[in-house]
């Protein structure tokens, strides 16, 4: 029987997860997209191009984030959350990078390290410039790339099993 989180098991999967689900309203219509972030006080970071994501979340910031785990039928957790969307600028857009680079970078295998960009893992497969090209163009408003976070004001999660 599925049983309530508490914040500190909340935290812990927002902290583990390397994919959420961004949830929004686009074009009038729900929109949810796979995404991935790094968890740090409250508020998920991301990054994404410039596209219908990043229209939708300036038009409506309101958005619904979601997390699982799923270990076995009944074994699981999950976590949805609500916050808004913030695009970051500056400082803070370079030090949401600094964050999501730290986060992924151990899953850059060792055979991608020579490779121009690759402390991004996924940036690379997104027409976004390479980190080396971009470094100076992170938190600038008109960047390919689009660093932000969601302020999570309302957690809530279930689980099912011994986690």
């Amino acid at each position: 029987m599925p049983t309530p989180m508490t914040r500190d098991e909340i935290d812990e999967l927002l902290k583990a997860a390397l994919v959420g689900r961004l949830g929004m309203i686009a074009d009038g219509q729900p929109y949810v997209v796979p995404i991935s972030f790094a968890f740090r006080d409250g508020a998920v970071y991301c990054h994404s191009a410039q596209g219908r994501k990043v229209q939708a979340l300036r038009t409506r910031p309101e958005v619904c984030f979601e997390v699982d785990e799923l270990d076995h039928i009944d074994r699981w957790r999950s976590v949805i959350a609500w916050g808004r969307f913030e695009q970051l600028l500056g400082a803070e857009a370079r030090e949401a990078m600094e964050l999501l680079v730290d986060r992924f970078r151990p899953l850059v295998p060792a055979s991608a390290e020579d490779h121009q960009g690759a402390e991004l893992g996924m940036m690379r497969t997104l027409d976004i410039p390479r980190l080396a090209e971009a470094r100076e163009q992170v938190g600038q408003p008109s960047a390919a790339a689009v660093v932000f976070r969601v302020n999570l004001h309302t957690l809530t999660g279930r689980m099912e099993g011994e986690w």
